[in-house]
């Protein structure tokens, strides 16, 4: 299924590239918990908007994907000067609503002629689903309302 298909508000956007690197459950649990900075070494972008309910990652911003690609241009300004940006929605399939946000992301670095050495966009496998899944037990990796 499309990201169009499942998400068809998201139709009117060009389609995004759909070879961003996927970053583990346990590799982001472990950047988390590493002595790396949140908002300067990483950052989580959670681009799920109404199913955005009860769970969520601690620090993650909400960009949902339905207002992302009209802001991207300036979200990479904001966001381009964190090395590596993590990008969930609830399930991150192939052609999901992180990775189309992740391709989005990419595609305005090169625009704007950054490298991706500078800000490296990841997709998180399994989305918060996977992630929450693990690790719902630790109010440093999940929070619930």
């Amino acid at each position: 299924m499309t990201t169009a298909a499942a998400h068809p508000e998201l139709s009117n956007y060009p389609a995004p590239r759909y070879d961003t690197p996927r970053i583990s459950a346990e590799e982001l649990a472990e950047l988390i918990k590493s002595s790396k900075a949140l908002g300067v070494d990483y950052i989580v972008v959670d681009v799920r908007r109404t199913d955005f309910k009860d769970t969520f990652i601690p620090g993650a911003l909400n960009l949902p994907a339905q207002t992302f690609y009209p802001t991207v241009s300036t979200i990479v300004k904001v966001l381009s000067r964190i090395p590596v940006v993590v990008f969930h929605c609830h399930s991150c399939k192939e052609t999901g609503r992180g990775p189309t946000t992740a391709g989005w992301y990419a595609a305005e670095l090169e625009k704007q002629g950054i490298p991706e050495t500078q800000s490296k966009p990841l997709v998180l496998t399994g989305g918060i689903t996977e992630f929450s899944n693990k690790y719902q037990g630790d109010p440093v990796l999940i929070t619930k309302l």
